[in-house]
């Protein structure tokens, strides 16, 4: 303070570094589920203390829009607020008119932005009618649409409505491995894998029946060509089976073009094998020594090989060159293309490995959680899914998403899954985007300049400016050296009030202290 001018407060920034306040874009203010988080926005002080001065809250109510409006008016201290509604999904609304009504509610009840967000127990998605009203009706009322991928519906209707995705992770089931689309071509491989074991088995068994009566009973030339053929065609359907699990996102040799060209051969193969075998069964079927079962059994035989050949060829290879670098760099063009952004929440993933896991269960952002929920989560079990990778393949898209040009928003989902803290999550979130290929600039413009060019708040927030909301970060050490010194603050203002290291620090004490 000044004797001059006791209203005005001069902060000495000597060799300090100063950047607009940190902006985590999507998180669950009131926990996922009930009772995480505490009342009246007490869990405020985990997010300033980690430098964060505004929050993008993806499924809100009537409550979030209280402490944004607090917030806002000096009563309470906190990060501003931006929030989304209730989810907009099925089936809690379903036809074209309840999701229309939905989205215009919400505009006019004051909400910032709409999350569409399908729940475990959704049944079909939204109907495309549905779907393309939702989006339709956000344009028309100015108002930002983020979520979940419409996986009933696929990318290109998604790309079409231009929707933003809320995870990276969005496009696995949409893109890279979408099954939910295409579980017919899962069906349809699994059962005819299983008719193949099944007859060769059969004939095994047969064959050391035989054997042991010591008889040869009587098979004609073109059956035992079918039973060869069959015999190497479940060989390499199993080997191919088992190159695909090796290679699809996440898996443990997701990267290598050998094994990718090597199961293109197997299904080569597979399909040659089909043809031998279609025109070997309508042989036997002409040959009047061959048995009727013997017939049967090839027929089942050929049906089975051809239905696997068409899986293969239709929809196991390609989806196994999406994954690829070509792929990769392919889809991020068309989201490029598409003018949308992608959050990122990269941390999400780190909370199914086991090496991020125990990672996280370090965090010392836990231990300001409420005591019941700060103690549900230690006890966590430390392992992760045996040989889960989808977090390595995650940062390899986000780094190229980022090549591409497209937008990538920080955001963490933080108290939306286990292990992911208020504040200290965004932290970690930043240095797995350098660890994607991102510099520590753009990194951070992800966490300040991206969340509010996506919320159409650029000239209130996400950079420094006159006129702009005085939310600033004053660090000891030069964040474009690393993403780490975010975490040698200073001191943060928020809305103006300046906070001292200090002061955050004893804010910290003050919340474990009053349970």
């Amino acid at each position: 303070m000044t004797a001059s001018n006791p209203a005005r407060r001069f902060i000495d920034g000597t060799n300090r570094y100063l950047l607009p306040g940190l902006t985590d874009a999507h998180v669950h203010l009131s926990g996922f589920l009930p009772g995480l988080t505490r009342q009246d926005f007490g869990d405020a002080p985990l997010y300033l203390a980690s430098g964060i001065t505004t929050v993008v809250n993806l499924g809100g109510t009537a409550t979030e829009l209280e402490w944004r409006q607090r917030i806002a008016t000096g009563d309470l201290l906190g990060p501003t607020i931006y929030t989304s509604g209730p989810f907009v999904n099925e089936p809690r609304v379903n036809t074209p008119e309840e999701v229309q009504r939905e989205v215009v509610i919400q505009a006019r009840q004051g909400y910032d932005l709409i999350k569409f967000h399908e729940l475990p127990d959704t049944t079909t998605g939204l109907s495309l009618a549905a779907y393309r009203t939702m989006n339709e009706t956000a344009r028309e009322a100015g108002i930002p649409l983020v979520g979940h991928a419409p996986v009933n519906l696929g990318l290109d209707v998604m790309l079409q409505e231009h929707q933003s995705l809320a995870h990276v992770g969005n496009l696995g089931n949409i893109y890279f491995l979408p099954l939910q689309a295409n579980i017919r071509f899962l069906i349809v491989s699994a059962t005819a894998l299983f008719i193949l074991i099944l007859v060769v088995l059969t004939w095994l068994g047969a064959a050391l029946v035989g054997r042991l009566r010591r008889a040869a009973p009587h098979r004609p030339p073109t059956l035992s060509r079918v039973r060869a053929i069959t015999g190497w065609v479940l060989l390499s359907g199993l080997a191919g089976f088992a190159s695909a699990v090796l290679l699809y996102p996440g898996g443990l040799l997701f990267d290598s073009v050998a094994l990718r060209i090597a199961f293109a051969m197997i299904a080569g193969f597979i399909t040659v094998a089909a043809v031998l075998l279609s025109a070997l069964t309508a042989r036997l079927w002409r040959d009047t020594n061959a048995f009727v079962s013997a017939r049967m059994q090839a027929s089942l035989v050929s049906i089975a090989t051809l239905a696997l050949a068409f899986c293969l060829a239709t929809f196991w290879v390609p989806v196994s060159w999406r994954s690829s670098d070509r792929g990769i760099e392919r889809v991020a063009a068309r989201i490029r293309d598409a003018g949308i952004s992608v959050q990122t929440t990269l941390i999400n993933y780190e909370t199914f490995s086991t090496t991020g896991r125990l990672r996280l269960l370090q965090d010392p952002g836990i231990g300001y959680l409420r005591a019941e929920t700060r103690d549900k989560w230690r006890r966590q079990p430390t392992a992760g899914i045996p040989g889960y990778g989808y977090d390595r393949f995650m940062k390899k898209v986000a780094g190229a998403l980022h090549r591409a040009g497209v937008p990538l928003v920080a955001g963490t989902d933080a108290m939306g899954l286990p292990l992911v803290a208020p504040g200290t999550s965004l932290q970690r979130e930043l240095e797995l985007l350098t660890e994607s290929g991102l510099t520590p600039y753009e990194a951070i413009r992800a966490a300040t300049v991206a969340p509010a060019a996506f919320l159409r708040k650029d000239k209130e927030f996400g950079s420094l400016g006159v006129g702009k909301r005085a939310d600033l970060l004053l660090l000891e050490r030069n964040p474009l050296q690393g993403v780490d010194h975010l975490k040698q603050l200073f001191g943060v203002m928020v809305r103006g009030k300046w906070l001292p290291s200090e002061h955050l620090h004893q804010m910290l004490a003050d919340m474990v202290a009053k349970e």
